[in-house]
């Protein structure tokens, strides 16, 4: 797959998914988002950027953080997101905050535009993560400040349902496999950030607790974000199959409340850009 069939395909899955996009009653993106716009340290006044927006689970509290006498603006390339999500502004009264379509991985904005670019849980989708980090560099003022959030590791009782589910898959179609990639851990992600000409400023890890009803309530939230890049290819007459099989895998993370509980561990890096020569330092 071209690397843009396969953003086509991303985001395709991800306007699908956009009305009930962070909207399942779990408790996941939002307290990522809030995490991710706490660790970046948005100041009242700041001009910030937040590339792959979604419903808005980091725009919202970069909103508060950077207050009205700031400015922030949110990118989406899914169509409907941006639609949702501007409405969902309009309607909070948030009047520094805009919402607009745009490519995660090639922001059109001029250099130096914003203190601070935020990507909650989208860098390690980009089918160039790497070439994306650059443009978010060039976007950054001298003094200004680059948070994103990435996987770290997922529950096993979440690993061994997906992995059921994917069991089910037509025989012709590749199951999903760990993958080596720029942000598996902090020497990675180190590498991956100075080749990007940024420094690293802080690494750290965030867990958070997911809880579900039941299984339906689980597929119900797989339906709704980057797990439907899964569940569209199970055939329909495998459907019941494959939720029950993953039913048996969850029962791993059954509370003694009844409900399923699911921990994820995320990483959140900031770091700014690399100042070089006498020119760099006299624009600091």
């Amino acid at each position: 797959m071209t690397s843009s069939a396969r953003t086509d395909s991303i985001v395709d899955v991800f306007e699908q998914a956009a009305s009930s996009y962070d909207r399942t009653e779990v408790s996941y993106f939002e307290p990522f988002g809030t995490a991710l716009v706490s660790c970046a340290g948005i100041r009242p006044g700041d001009h910030v950027l937040d590339v792959g927006c979604g419903r808005g689970a980091v725009l919202l509290p970069a909103a508060e953080a950077t207050g009205p006498t700031g400015h922030v603006t949110g990118i989406d390339l899914a169509p409907t997101m941006v639609t949702l999500t501007a409405d969902d502004v309009a309607r909070a009264g948030l009047t520094q905050v805009e919402v607009r379509l745009g490519d995660a991985q090639q922001p059109s904005f001029a250099p130096h535009s914003f203190d601070v670019v935020l990507a909650g849980m989208v860098v390690f989708l980009l089918s160039a993560p790497e070439q994306a980090l650059r443009a978010y560099a060039r976007l950054l003022r001298p003094t200004g400040r680059l948070a994103v959030s990435t996987p770290g590791a997922y529950d096993p009782a979440f690993v061994a349902a997906t992995d059921a589910l994917a069991a089910h898959l037509p025989a012709e179609l590749p199951r999903p496999a760990p993958t080596v990639g720029p942000f598996n851990d902090e020497q990675t992600i180190t590498a991956t950030m100075t080749a990007a000409g940024l420094d690293i400023a802080a690494i750290s890890e965030h867990r958070v607790e997911s809880r579900f009803h039941d299984v339906n309530h689980w597929m119900r939230w797989m339906w709704s974000h980057g797990g439907r890049e899964l569940l569209q290819h199970l055939p329909a007459d495998r459907l019941d199959a494959a939720t029950a099989d993953a039913a048996r895998a969850l029962e791993s993370a059954r509370t003694p409340e009844g409900d399923l509980s699911l921990t994820t561990a995320g990483r959140i890096t900031v770091a700014v850009p690399r100042l070089r020569g006498p020119a760099s330092v006299a624009a600091r």
